[in-house]
């Protein structure tokens, strides 16, 4: 059994309640709230902050506590860019290896994010399950460290996003998704490229939007 200190405890339940929007972006956190909401000690709760502080989800305030990082626009031009080339290579190294199981992984991914749909599950869940597809490609690709990376910056977009007030595309998402699918499923690489930059492009615009709006709504405060 993996022993887990302290540190790496807090910080995963932290983590956790950032990734389900228990905590939200721009929500200031206190060492002393976290003690009380994980009954974790303050200093590996301090270890676990300072961990997630470097790694971008959380900002320190000084003599204020922290504040969970919100996603800027630099950043969203950042990890697309990222999730761009990176995705690329994942869907032609996933084509050349898929195996019957994969298809079949891939084909329940798409099913779990329609029936979340119907279902009127929570937008983060559904984020989730729209993360879940493009790092199931990635682990069919067979590529490690690729699939680390790619899913950290998909979890990252899905951490720092803010979701109060936002429409979800929900239908328009799984429909690129079933279609990306199909293209991995006929073999055809360029299409199942094409149809994912799209994707992926989409998903930019929309963000860098809400980003556009929000800054603008704070400017006339």
């Amino acid at each position: 059994m993996e022993y887990l200190s302290l540190a790496e405890i807090a910080y995963q339940k932290i983590k956790e309640a950032i990734l389900k929007h228990e905590i939200v972006p721009g929500q200031r956190l206190s060492h002393e709230e976290l003690v009380l909401r994980l009954k974790i000690s303050q200093t590996p709760i301090r270890e676990a902050l300072s961990r997630l502080a470097q790694e971008g989800y959380v900002t320190r305030l000084t003599n204020r506590g922290y504040r969970v990082s919100e996603m800027t626009a630099d950043e969203v031009e950042e990890l697309f860019g990222l999730r761009g080339a990176l995705e690329a290579y994942c869907i032609d190294a996933a084509i050349r290896r898929i195996t019957p199981e994969g298809l079949k992984a891939l084909e329940q991914s798409v099913k779990s994010s329609r029936r979340a749909i119907v279902a009127n599950d929570a937008l983060v869940d559904r984020y989730i399950l729209n993360k879940d597809f493009h790092v199931i490609v990635a682990e069919i690709a067979g590529n490690g460290a690729v699939t680390r990376v790619l899913n950290d910056t998909c979890e990252k977009l899905v951490l720092k996003r803010r979701i109060e007030g936002v429409t979800h595309g929900g239908f328009a998402v799984l429909q690129h998704h079933r279609e990306i699918f199909q293209a991995i499923k006929r073999k055809d690489t360029k299409r199942a490229q094409e149809l994912m930059r799209a994707h992926l492009q989409n998903i930019k615009t929309v963000l860098l939007k809400q980003i556009e709006a929000r800054t603008r709504k704070a400017g006339t405060r």
